[in-house]
C-alpha cells in the first residue's frame, strides 16, 4: 500500500459535540489521497468511541490515544501524531473546526508548484454557528511569497496582520519534523511556536483562498483563557509575554536572531508592557514608517470609496 500524500492531524479532548463534523469535512475532500490521524488526549466523554467507529469504517482514518503520556495538550498530541504520519504534506484540523471541500487539493497543488516553499496558508473563515451575523473572514492580502524572517517580524512579533490559524495551513512534514514540531509546554501559542521556527528560516507562500472554518464557541481553549484573563486577542496578556520570552531564546540559540527580528522583538515587548524607553532610533523609524504606510492605505481606500 502506497503512503498517502497528505496526513491530516486532529487532536481532541472531550470533543464529542464537534468531532464527527470535523471528520466528515476530511472525508468530503475532493482530494482523496489522505490519511486522518485522530489523537485522544485524555477524553472522558464519547469522543474516543466516535473516533474508533470512524476509523473502523474508513481505512484512511487511524485512531490513537495519547493517554500513556497523560494529558499533554494539543501540542503534545500533534507531536505524537507527527511520529505516526506517513504523508509528504501535513495539515492540522482541530476537533471543533472544519475543512472546506477543496482544502487539501488546493494547498497541496500550491506546495507542488512551489517546491522551495515550506508552508502555505490563507485566510480563515471565523465561524459563529450560533450567531452567523458575527462571521468574518481574515484579509491576508493577495498571493505572495515571503522570505525569512519577514513574516516572523511583521506577523508573529509585531502583529501587523493576522497570524495564521492552524486549520488554514499546510506544510511539508519533513520541515515540521526537522524543526522539532510544536513546543508542548505551551497551552496557548503552541501553534505559533512552530510558526517562529519556520518563519525564521524558510520561504512561505500566502494564498488568498479560504480553506477552513474556525468555529467560535464558549468551551474552546481560547474562549476559556479569555474569561480567565490569561489571553486577550486584542491586547496585552500574560501568555504572550511567556511566548515572546521563548521566541527570543529560540532565535538566539539557533543563530536566527537577525537585526530586523531584534528590532521587532523590542517593539513587541514595548507594546506589551507600555514601556518604550528601551527602543532604539531604528525602532522608532520602523514604527513611523509602518504608521505612514497605514495612513496612506487608509487615505487610498477613502479616495477610492468616494469615486
Amino acid at each position: 500500500m502506497n503512503s498517502p500524500r497528505i496526513s491530516v492531524i486532529t487532536p481532541y479532548r472531550d470533543a464529542s459535540l464537534y468531532l464527527g463534523a470535523a471528520i466528515a469535512s476530511v472525508e468530503a475532500q475532493s482530494f482523496a489521497d489522505w490519511e486522518l490521524l485522530l489523537v485522544d488526549d485524555g477524553s472522558i466523554d464519547d469522543s474516543r468511541m466516535i473516533a474508533d467507529a470512524r476509523a473502523a469504517a474508513d481505512p484512511r482514518i487511524r485512531s490513537f490515544s495519547n493517554a500513556p503520556n497523560g494529558r499533554s495538550g494539543a501540542a503534545g498530541a500533534r507531536n505524537f501524531a507527527l511520529k505516526q504520519a506517513a504523508g509528504e504534506y501535513v495539515a492540522f484540523l482541530d476537533a471543533d473546526d472544519i475543512f472546506l471541500p477543496d482544502k487539501l487539493a488546493h494547498q497541496s497543488a500550491k506546495l507542488d508548484a512551489f517546491p522551495d516553499v515550506a508552508m502555505v496558508y490563507g485566510p480563515t473563515h471565523w465561524w459563529y454557528p450560533d450567531d452567523p451575523a458575527l462571521d468574518w473572514i481574515e484579509n491576508v492580502g493577495p498571493e505572495a511569497l515571503y522570505d525569512a524572517p519577514y513574516l516572523l517580524d511583521e506577523i508573529v512579533l509585531l502583529l501587523h496582520g493576522h497570524v495564521p490559524c492552524i486549520c488554514a495551513v499546510m506544510m511539508r512534514k519533513s520541515i515540521v519534523c526537522d524543526r522539532g514540531g510544536f513546543e508542548d509546554q505551551f497551552r496557548l501559542y503552541e501553534d505559533q511556536t512552530l510558526w517562529v521556527k519556520v518563519f525564521s528560516s524558510e520561504k512561505i507562500l500566502i494564498d488568498a483562498v479560504v480553506t477552513a472554518q474556525y468555529r467560535q464557541h464558549g468551551s474552546s481553549v481560547s474562549a476559556i483563557s479569555v474569561r480567565e484573563g490569561e489571553y486577550d486577542r486584542m491586547g496585552p496578556h500574560p501568555a504572550r509575554s511567556a511566548f515572546l520570552d521563548w521566541a527570543e531564546t529560540y532565535l538566539r540559540d539557533h543563530a536566527l536572531y537577525r537585526a530586523s527580528s531584534r528590532s521587532a522583538m523590542r517593539r513587541a515587548r514595548a507594546a506589551l508592557s507600555g514601556k518604550y524607553a528601551a527602543l532604539k532610533v531604528r525602532d522608532w523609524t520602523a514604527i513611523l514608517a509602518y504608521r505612514s504606510r497605514r495612513m496612506r492605505r487608509g487615505l487610498l481606500r477613502r479616495l477610492q470609496g468616494s469615486r
